[in-house]
């Protein structure tokens, strides 16, 4: 019988395991955040409908979300220390009457790695006592009950399995970890001296450890005559290479994927690569990104970029406790001492956040290096297109002009100092004076709303230079600034509503109310966009923003249209900055 309670706390339990919060497993099934609610606390049970893609997301069987074990499989992940295959659902399905007992190969596993490096299986799991983490090399036995207690999570860090040789032939060597734990080596230098090679071995070998941190158990595996070092307080293992490192699996970035600030985009791609738990709409809505407008009289796309007129990332950066380091505008001069900042941070585990390394100015992350750091690759929000399965990251085509490091890290305030200050900088950004040629916040709505006022900015005949001949331009523009206003007034909502109760009593109520009326700015500009997107001209295609071909979406009507929804907005956020500034009282 199904047990619509047990069901829910399976379902909340996973959800949270894979950092999803209510709202967006919400958003990605198509249903409404109530639903999934109702499903975690065990008033229903979800649809028939929505199961295949919920256990999908969620990384187990129907049935096992259905008919709840106590033991509980929360990840498993099938590795060679350079390939990591998620089989979560293959370990699942092992667990019968709450028992695992699994022999592990690459055939059973169904992750067949060609490739000659020891493989093993890590395993997050959960009883009635708590969260573990237990792992088996390959040829070797996982046997998990309700009474195995492997290794508690959240532990410090501890190298747990060692094995040296490939994977036709080789041995534990924890023994010598140990040994060599003593002196406190900050690097494991991989040869024959260090690790005896078998007399039979004429192929390369390779030390595979498995090593636990504060974010989880990892596999790693470096082969002979590589180097291995400690990076990150001893809490992180690395390969060392002095001319070339790449951080692999930084996730990708794109536009209209929920991520449309370039900027908190890159952060959020390289704090996840080092293991922080926070969201996009988190980090947009600590630095105060989440209310930023910017606007230039001359129709920009600079406009949309986070940091142009504003700085919010030192507000972030003291929130996630980081110092940062800016390099800003190097001169070729100094060129040489910023690219050794960059090489350090990289193989040290520590993504780089820059801005124009392709195609335009937008921001994105310096995943790796080559030929001692001359050769730089990166992620970016231009990459979808021209990635294959031979690349993971590709070259910058350019020297950044702005740089931020992560530096040291410090004490974090509290959460609700965290809110408090971002409350602050909604008020500072809105009635922020011109920075540079940047209009902001209440200023930058007028300007856009004048702007799209100005027919003869939208008269195509218009023989001034820069007019008629820039209305394309003008029109990509109006619809990226849509976009990014859309996406930071969501996360806006979502931050404050998520943080609200930290104000207690009435002023929490008051603060869900502003991150409704956030949502409700977010929605009717949503509304608007997507009428504007979808304008046809006699049967043709939809507008070209890059061509003199110029739709009706610049005409008249349309303008009004959005005139008005801006004039709304901005009276909106007038009343809600009001409001913030009596709850910091």
């Amino acid at each position: 019988m199904i047990d619509n309670y047990k069901v829910g706390e399976r379902i909340a339990l996973l959800r949270k395991e894979r950092g999803l919060t209510g709202e967006k497993l919400a958003e990605i099934l198509g249903v409404s955040a109530q639903a999934v609610s109702k499903w975690e606390n065990g008033k229903n049970v979800p649809d028939t409908m929505h199961l295949p893609a919920l256990s999908d997301i969620l990384g187990v069987s129907i049935d096992s979300l259905l008919l709840p074990q106590e033991l509980t499989i929360l990840s498993a992940v099938f590795s060679d220390g350079l390939t990591h295959a998620d089989v979560t659902q293959t370990i699942d399905k092992y667990v019968n009457g709450n028992r695992l007992s699994v022999t592990i190969s690459p055939q059973f596993i169904g992750a067949p790695f060609d490739s000659p490096r020891v493989s093993a299986l890590t395993v997050k799991y959960r009883t009635p006592s708590g969260a573990y983490y237990a792992f088996a090399a390959q040829n070797e036995s996982l046997s998990l009950d309700l009474a195995s207690e492997g290794y508690p999570e959240n532990g410090g860090f501890e190298i747990i399995g060692a094995y040296y040789g490939n994977v036709k032939s080789f041995k534990s060597v924890m023994v010598k970890i140990k040994h060599y734990d003593y002196f406190s080596w900050d690097e494991i230098r991989v040869n024959h001296e260090t690790f005896p090679s078998s007399p039979d071995a004429d192929e390369p070998e390779f030390l595979t450890l498995i090593y636990l941190n504060r974010n989880g158990m990892h596999v790693i595996s470096c082969r002979e005559d590589e180097t291995l070092q400690y990076t990150e307080n001893r809490t992180v293992l690395r390969l060392k290479d002095a001319s070339s490192c790449i951080l692999p699996g930084v996730i990708t970035l794109e536009w209209e994927k929920d991520m449309d600030c370039t900027w908190a985009g890159a952060l959020y791609a390289s704090l996840k690569y080092m293991g922080e738990p926070y969201t996009y709409e988190q980090l947009m809505g600590m630095s105060g990104a989440c209310y930023r407008l910017g606007f230039c009289e001359v129709w920009d796309w600079s406009a949309t970029d986070a940091l142009v007129a504003f700085d919010y990332a030192s507000v972030l950066f003291n929130a996630i406790g980081y110092e940062h380091i800016w390099a800003d505008r190097v001169d070729k001069s100094s060129r040489g001492e910023e690219r050794k900042r960059i090489v350090n941070d990289i193989s040290r585990g520590m993504p780089v956040i820059a801005i124009n390394l392709r195609i335009a100015p937008e921001w994105g992350v310096i995943t790796g290096y080559s030929d001692n750091g001359k050769i730089l690759y990166c992620r970016t929000y231009f990459d979808r297109e021209y990635l294959d399965e031979s690349k993971e990251y590709l070259e910058t085509d350019n020297w950044p002009f702005l740089v931020i490091h992560f530096g040291e890290k410090k004490e974090k305030p509290s959460e609700l100092e965290i809110l408090k200050e971002s409350m602050r900088v909604s008020v500072e950004s809105f009635e922020a004076r011109p920075n540079r040629g940047y209009f902001q916040g209440k200023q930058a709505y007028q300007k856009w709303i004048e702007g799209l006022k100005d027919n003869a900015l939208w008269d195509s005949q218009n023989q001034k230079p820069d007019i008629g001949k820039d209305i394309g331009r003008r029109l990509g523009v109006n619809d990226s600034m849509l976009l990014n206003l859309i996406d930071a007034r969501y996360c806006a909502a979502r931050y404050l509503e998520e943080n609200a109760a930290l104000l207690g009593g009435g002023k929490a109520h008051q603060l869900s109310e502003i991150a409704a009326r956030y949502d409700g700015i977010a929605r009717r500009l949503q509304t608007f966009r997507n009428k504007l997107n979808s304008i046809k001209d006699a049967g043709s295609e939809p507008i070209c923003y890059n061509t003199m071909d110029i739709r009706p979406s610049c005409e008249l009507p349309y303008r009004l249209e959005q005139i008005a929804v801006l004039e709304s907005a901005l009276d909106d956020e007038a009343e809600i900055v009001r409001k913030i500034k009596e709850l910091l009282v």
